[in-house]
Parts: structure tokens; C-alpha cells; sequence
């Protein structure tokens, strides 16, 4: 491992700073939808789950995700951030929900990650009647991100560039940790939700939120995110610094 940018020592202790513009928290969080919490979606295709000798196709449209942002950085049992640094490149492991004293969850973040979407489901290949489905994760043992930071001037915080290359949402699948409730209009809706919430398909929800997670435009809008907002702490900083 190691660390010959001078950028990355600073940029991390701002990640984990709750008052910093780049906490962790902050750089996942924007109401007006240009970073990770909401995440929204016009469409996403799961694919098909199976369940009693049964084919279920599920396609979720106009898609929102609340509450990726309630996220702080995890501590090993030493008590260090585990965060690894290899040249510009930042690994970082985190959590949710954030109990980090010094985070105000925002009252329109909420404390879990919460899914809502119009709902198009197919019976071995025959279309229900449209309906929604909702869903709620508790926690999420492990967030893996990825991201590159760089300066081409070290005395110019607006030429700080941050490229997220990677987020990944590990959450349990078992206990009821994952709850997936859909409404529609047939007799099948209990068997249905019966299907869809047994852990290899709970599976399937999650890898489908991932796939959507690193998708490019998803993440060239977490890096536009994270850019900002490193610039906005770190002109912070050098306006803090007597002349």
C-alpha cells in the first residue's frame, strides 16, 4: 500500500468528519436527486425468480431508494477507519445505519433504505395486472466503495477531480432483515410475496440494485457528487488558513 498523493490523507479525514461538506454521508446525500439517496430509476428489470415450480418476471418502473446515505465508515477492532490507500485510489468499507455521534440524519432521509415502484409481474410468462411493491433493509453489514481522487493544482481546490469507480451494498438477505411487500390485483399477490421474500430471491433484489448502482451514469453522477463537494470542503479549509 501506498500513498505518495498528499490529496488523500486530507480527503479522508473530511470523509470522516460529520461536519465536513465531504463526509461520507453528505457526498451520498443530495434532495434534488444528483447524488445516491434518492436514487431513482425509470426501470429495472430483476429477471425472473423462481418458487414452487413457479416463474415470476418482475420489472420495477419509476423506481425510488431512500436512506443510502444514513452510511458511515467502518472501524475495525483497533479503532481505524477501514480505509485503504493505494496511490490515488481510495477503498473504503462502511455500514448502515450511521450511529456516528456528530451525523443529524436529515428528516427527509430515513433510517433505512426504503424502496418504492410501479411493479410489472409475469406467471410463467403471463402478464398480472400492474401493482406497486415496496420494500425496506434494516442494515447493511458492509458498503464497498471505490474512488480515485486527484489535483493538477495543489494550491487550487476547483481542480480536484474524484472518480467513483465502484459501490457495492452487501446487506443479509435472512431474519427479516429484507421486507418485500407487493400490491396487486390477483389472487396470486399472497403467494407472490410469499415468493419474493425468501432469501435467493431476496438475492436477486439485491444484485439488481448493484447492477443499477454501477451502472455508468450512475456512477459518473456520484463522482460529479463527490468533486463538489470535496472542492466546497477543501476551499473551506484554505479560507480557514490566516494569510
Amino acid at each position: 500500500m501506498s500513498n505518495d498523493n498528499p490529496l488523500i490523507p486530507i480527503l479522508e479525514n473530511l470523509f470522516l468528519t460529520p461536519s465536513s461538506e465531504f463526509y461520507i454521508s453528505t457526498v451520498l446525500y443530495n434532495p434534488d436527486g444528483t447524488s445516491a439517496d434518492p436514487l431513482t430509476a425509470a426501470e429495472i428489470d430483476v429477471g425472473t425468480m423462481d418458487g414452487d415450480g413457479v416463474e415470476i418476471g418482475v420489472v420495477l418502473k419509476q423506481v425510488v431508494i431512500k436512506g443510502l446515505s444514513n452510511t458511515q465508515v467502518k472501524f475495525d477492532t483497533d479503532n481505524k477507519p477501514e480505509i485503504t490507500v493505494d496511490g490515488d485510489q481510495v477503498t473504503f468499507h462502511a455500514k448502515l445505519p450511521n450511529t456516528q455521534a456528530g451525523y443529524e440524519r436529515p428528516q427527509s432521509v430515513p433510517d433505512q433504505v426504503e424502496m418504492a415502484s410501479e411493479l410489472d409481474i409475469a406467471l410463467n410468462g403471463t402478464a398480472m395486472p400492474p401493482g406497486t411493491l415496496s420494500g425496506t433493509i434494516r442494515t447493511v453489514a458492509d458498503i464497498t466503495g471505490v474512488f480515485t481522487a486527484t489535483q493538477k493544482d495543489s494550491h487550487d481546490p476547483q481542480t480536484v477531480q474524484i472518480q467513483m469507480n465502484k459501490l457495492v451494498i452487501s446487506p443479509a438477505t435472512a431474519d427479516g432483515n429484507i421486507t418485500i411487500t407487493v400490491d396487486l390485483n390477483t389472487v396470486f399477490k399472497g403467494v407472490i410475496n410469499t415468493i419474493l421474500n425468501t432469501p435467493e430471491n431476496l438475492d436477486k433484489m439485491v444484485a439488481a440494485l448493484n447492477t443499477e448502482l454501477a451502472k455508468p451514469e450512475t456512477l459518473q453522477k456520484l463522482s460529479d457528487a463527490l468533486t463538489d463537494q470535496a472542492r466546497k470542503a477543501l476551499a473551506g479549509i484554505e479560507m480557514a488558513v490566516p494569510a
